[in-house]
């Protein structure tokens, strides 16, 4: 994925820069810089008052979190190619509300603020694609935030899986190898809770370990637990 066509071609459906118009697109993509991570780097952290870049997966894959007030970590997301981070804080220059750190060996591009701000600008098509966005993005948060309200155990778990399996596997491997710990993280349960519920799902063919790895075996029960709750029991 290193040439503009490449980049523009898996950019994920719901990001940010598809609002954008072509050409604007283009030249944001073309003032961009390359980095790349290793496995734990932090490429922006909670607080930091310097929002002036946005952040688009290349390859590999980042961990979105922030730490609660009690110092528990939440895991908000993981991203992988063709995805964007860090766009709250380049799109209002504020601090940083998450930490984003590679979950995986990656490369990444950095986005400039202030030419991401000029390509949404720049056209009325960029600037009413991008307020479209801004609002799917709200819809799919008060979505997130009515489930984690009603919603039991499994049902998070089974969210937060479905979520992690890989699109471009047909095994129902997740995108990455997380400890049971990080998973209960990612869905805001006890690592306890987690391990009960994965045994559990093991044991009924729902999913499978191989060595590190957790398999999803049973997508369709885990995306009807997922979306309806405890009613698809």
């Amino acid at each position: 994925m290193n040439t503009l066509d490449d980049i523009i071609a898996r950019l994920a459906p719901d990001t940010l820069l598809r609002a954008l118009a072509p050409d604007q697109l283009e030249s944001l993509l073309r003032k961009a810089t390359r980095r790349d991570l290793g496995a734990g780097d932090t490429i922006i952290a909670q607080g930091d008052e310097d929002g002036d870049f946005g952040v688009v997966v290349l390859t590999g894959g980042l961990k979105i979190s922030m730490v609660s007030a009690g110092g528990r970590e939440i895991i908000l997301n993981y991203c992988g190619p063709g995805e964007l981070v860090g766009e709250i804080a380049m799109l209002d220059s504020r601090p940083r509300t998450a930490t984003v750190t590679a979950a995986v060996t990656s490369s990444v591009l950095l986005l400039p603020s202030h030419a991401f701000l000029a390509a949404a600008t720049a056209n009325p098509a960029s600037a009413a694609g991008i307020m479209r966005a801004l609002a799917r993005r709200v819809r799919q948060l008060n979505l997130v935030i009515e489930s984690d309200r009603t919603f039991s155990m499994a049902p998070r778990l089974a969210r937060a899986l479905v979520r992690l399996i890989d699109p471009e596997r047909s095994d129902g491997r997740l995108r990455f190898d997380l400890s049971q710990s990080d998973l209960g993280a990612f869905a805001g349960l006890a690592r306890e809770n987690v391990s009960r519920l994965v045994s559990e799902w093991e044991a009924q063919g729902i999913v499978a370990r191989k060595g590190r790895a957790l398999l999803v075996c049973d997508r369709d029960y885990l995306e009807g637990l997922a979306e309806f709750g405890d009613e698809a029991l």
